[in-house]
């Protein structure tokens, strides 16, 4: 579980003139972890904030290390603990909405940056279409029914995001044995 708020973190990228919400680097981050493990806070620092990231103070610096590592816990950790860095159940559901649309954007993104020129097996290469097509998600949404769909939603991200991980891993292993 993710010790860490989201408006924490989202005052550490607004206040940074980061271009993207904290769902969107979290995201971003993600992608990044799924395709290369090899991936280093400083990277996505570097994507995330560009030449800004020299403007971080050491506690604004600490606590998106802090996400970095806990991200990278969560989705080695073999029961599925993992989740998405989103506004909480009290934030209004259009909010959460564009947030989920914005970290699947930031995955994508990841995903793209740290694996690219690679062949996705046909199973990650389906979930990135779908993630592609909730990415695009209208997030004009209010009433029970939207946030039954959120739910149902976030969860299969999740739960996607864990399998293009498995997936990466499973075809990165299999070319080291190959070579």
């Amino acid at each position: 579980m993710l010790k860490l708020s989201y408006q924490a973190v989202e005052d550490v990228v607004l206040t940074n003139d980061a271009s993207i919400s904290a769902a969107e680097a979290h995201g971003m981050l993600a992608g990044m972890l799924c395709a290369d493990a090899a991936a280093d806070c400083e990277q996505w620092l570097a994507l995330v904030f560009g030449e800004a990231r020299a403007g971080l103070s050491e506690r604004e610096a600490a606590t998106l290390r802090e996400l970095y590592e806990q991200t990278r816990v969560l989705l080695d950790a073999v029961d599925f603990s993992f989740e998405l860095f989103l506004p909480d159940d009290n934030a209004l559901l259009a909010e959460r909405a564009e947030a989920l649309s914005g970290w699947c954007q930031g995955f994508l993104y990841g995903v793209g940056y740290a694996g690219a020129g690679r062949d996705w097996p046909e199973d990650c290469a389906e979930i990135l279409r779908d993630l592609a097509d909730i990415s695009r998600l209208d997030a004009n949404a209010s009433g029970e029914e939207d946030e039954a769909a959120y739910t149902e939603i976030s969860e299969f991200v999740r739960v996607g995001v864990q399998l293009v991980r498995g997936d990466l891993r499973q075809q990165g292993a299999l070319k080291n044995r190959l070579h």
